[in-house]
C-alpha cells in the first residue's frame, strides 16, 4: 500500500519541478498545499506559462486537486493590430488545416480564435500557431470541431475504452465512458489529478469526437 505524502513533501517537489522547467519563470510563483490541494499564487508573463505551471504541478505525486490563481503580468506590450497580423500570418503558414475558416480577434492582448476545424489536432495546432506571436496575454480557443469523418457513438466509446485500457497508468475499471452525439462523457474515479487529465487527452484524440466532458473525480488514497 503506497504511503501518504505530507503537504510539505508535495510542496517541495512542486517548487523544485517548477524551478527546473525552463518554460516558466517561477521567480514570482508561490505554492501552497493543504490536505493535498495545491494552490498556485503570484505572477507569470503569459497565459501559456500559467497553463504550463498547472500542468507541471498536477503531475506531482500526492496532488489531489489544484487551484490556479496565478495572475498574468505581460513582459512586453504590442498593439492589438500588430498581434492580430502576426497571428493571421502564423495561421496562414501553418500546415494541416484550412486557415480561412478561422477568424482572429485581439483585444488588450487577448487573442480569440473563432470558427470551425476538422479535428482536435487541428484545434490544438491553431492555438499553438497563435502562441508563436509575442506580446500575447492569452489565447481563447473557441474553435468548434466538425469531424470530417462521422462515426456512431458506440464506435467512439469502444475506441476510447480500448485506448484507456492500453494506458498502464489508468485503472479502466473505475472509468465509465458514455458518448452522445460525438460528445464523450468521462465518469468515475481515478487515483490522481494527472490520471484525470490523461483520460481527457486520450478521449480528445479519438477520431470523431466533438467534445469531452470530464466528470472524473480523484479518489483519495487509502489510509495506511
Amino acid at each position: 500500500m503506497p504511503a501518504l505524502r505530507s503537504d510539505a513533501e508535495v510542496r517541495q517537489e512542486a517548487v523544485e519541478t517548477l524551478t527546473r522547467d525552463v518554460r516558466v519563470d517561477a521567480s514570482h510563483v508561490e505554492v501552497h498545499v493543504a490536505n493535498g490541494v495545491v494552490t498556485l499564487r503570484g505572477f507569470v508573463g503569459t497565459s501559456f506559462e500559467r497553463r504550463v505551471a498547472e500542468d507541471i504541478v498536477r503531475r506531482v505525486k500526492g496532488v489531489r486537486d489544484l487551484r490556479n490563481e496565478l495572475q498574468i503580468a505581460p513582459r512586453s506590450t504590442r498593439s492589438d493590430a500588430e498581434i492580430a497580423a502576426d497571428v493571421r500570418s502564423a495561421l496562414d503558414r501553418y500546415p494541416g488545416f484550412e486557415a480561412h475558416r478561422i477568424a482572429v480577434r485581439v483585444q488588450n492582448g487577448v487573442v480569440t480564435l473563432n470558427g470551425v476545424v476538422g479535428s482536435y489536432a487541428e484545434r490544438a495546432n491553431a492555438e499553438a500557431a497563435a502562441w508563436q506571436s509575442t506580446g500575447i496575454v492569452d489565447v481563447v480557443n473557441n474553435l468548434a470541431i466538425e469531424p470530417a469523418m462521422t462515426r456512431i457513438d458506440s464506435e467512439i466509446a469502444n475506441e476510447v475504452l480500448i485506448d484507456l485500457a492500453h494506458n498502464l497508468d489508468l485503472t479502466r475499471q473505475k472509468i465509465q465512458v458514455e458518448v452522445q452525439g460525438g460528445v464523450v462523457y468521462l465518469r468515475g474515479t481515478v487515483s490522481s489529478l494527472d490520471q484525470k487529465w490523461q483520460a481527457d487527452e486520450i478521449a480528445w484524440w479519438t477520431t470523431g469526437v466533438r467534445d469531452v466532458i470530464n466528470e472524473l473525480t480523484v479518489e483519495p488514497p487509502p489510509s495506511p
